[in-house]
């Protein structure tokens, strides 16, 4: 019944019949990961090549990756999709997410699934990457969803891989908008006004995307603020979760319905994702030459740091404090490659869509 229910959903999307897009999908395995690499392992449109995990990000390494096999066995995704954890700590500074939110995402909030019944890929996740790209007989779209850091590094260590690369979507950072590194009752007092948590957490990885001439396309704060995640949007799923996967997200959206009453939950990830299949539709913007703010700090910020990372970056270089007041902030600057930022969005069809891939019915 699910293979027909996803035959006929991809008539409907795909009139054209077109050839899914293969795509790499890196990201943190935060809450909005969740329903992402759910919705990318349903959708007739899409070939998921690859899960890697950022492990700078929001989740540990070994949970995340747990949990990210687990939620692939849970959409019925072929077993032969590799998934795997990068380092666990950003390119450069010592920043961190709150614990009690890395807490919440190690255990999905606390809904309990079936764990996978196959193991972790033993690679390092930027080997993965390279190899995923090496053994696709067309070019693959990157989408990445957390802290740029396994992103940064395969641009070091593989750069013959480039001419693999159809387009770069990330989510994260902000052009215009305000930051969003201020969250009441976890970052008060925070220094920083400007930035997104993916660019903030590995400023200097997101720095090093922007400007590596690759085709990159930003769904930073500045689209995915347009679309909210309501009180209706879950009502309304609810009525049409219809199958494990959806049974799934209609239990995390109860779990965390204060986030969603807090009016600071949006489908952050899940519009990257969307722009990859339907830039046209989910991605209106402009191209622009631009950088991240990675610099020095003059004081350090304790409060969002962990000590604990090692003194020295992958690369050999030493490790050094970050200004938290600037770090992550999207700079324009006056040439350089072209990021297309996206700045509008049909937050309808994008609700629309996410609902239609993720029941039956």
């Amino acid at each position: 019944m699910i293979r027909i229910a996803l035959f006929a959903l991809a008539i409907v999307l795909a009139p054209g019949a077109r050839a899914a897009i293969p795509v790499i999908f890196d990201n943190d395995m935060a809450i909005d990961d969740w329903s992402t690499l759910l919705y990318l392992a349903r959708d007739p449109e899409v070939e998921l090549l690859a899960v890697t995990v950022a492990g700078s990000g929001e989740a540990h390494c070994a949970p995340a990756v747990a949990n990210a096999l687990a939620l692939l066995q849970l959409a019925g995704a072929a077993d032969s999709i590799p998934v795997s954890c990068g380092d666990p700590w950003p390119l450069d500074g010592y920043f961190v997410f709150p614990v009690p939110w890395q807490e919440d995402m190690d255990i999905l909030s606390g809904v309990e699934i079936p764990p996978a019944t196959r193991q972790p890929d033993g690679r390092h996740a930027v080997d993965v990457i390279h190899a995923s790209l090496q053994a696709s007989d067309e070019p693959v779209v990157l989408l990445a969803t957390g802290p740029m850091t396994n992103l940064a590094q395969w641009l070091q260590r593989y750069p013959g891989d480039r001419d693999r690369v159809s387009r770069v979507v990330v989510m994260g950072g902000s052009l215009d908008a305000p930051g969003n590194i201020i969250v009441p009752k976890f970052t008060d007092g925070h220094p920083n006004t400007g930035a997104e948590w993916n660019f903030y957490i590995d400023p200097l990885a997101a720095d090093i995307l922007l400007r590596s001439g690759l085709p990159v396309e930003m769904v930073g704060l500045d689209v995915t603020n347009t679309v909210r995640v309501t009180a209706a949007f879950a009502a309304d799923f609810k009525a049409r979760a219809d199958n494990p996967a959806a049974d799934f997200w209609d239990q995390v959206l109860d779990r965390n319905d204060w986030f969603i009453a807090s009016g600071e939950y949006y489908l952050w990830d899940v519009l990257a994702a969307l722009t990859v299949v339907d830039p046209a539709t989910f991605c209106k913007g402009e191209s622009l030459p631009l950088a991240v703010d990675h610099g020095p700090a003059g004081s350090v910020w304790e409060a969002g740091s962990d000590p604990n990372m090692p003194a020295t970056r992958w690369d050999g270089q030493p490790r050094a404090h970050l200004d938290a007041g600037g770090a992550g902030v999207v700079l324009r600057i006056p040439e350089g490659p072209q990021t297309k930022v996206c700045l509008q969005t049909d937050g309808s069809a994008a609700f629309k869509r996410f609902t239609a891939v993720m029941t039956d019915s």
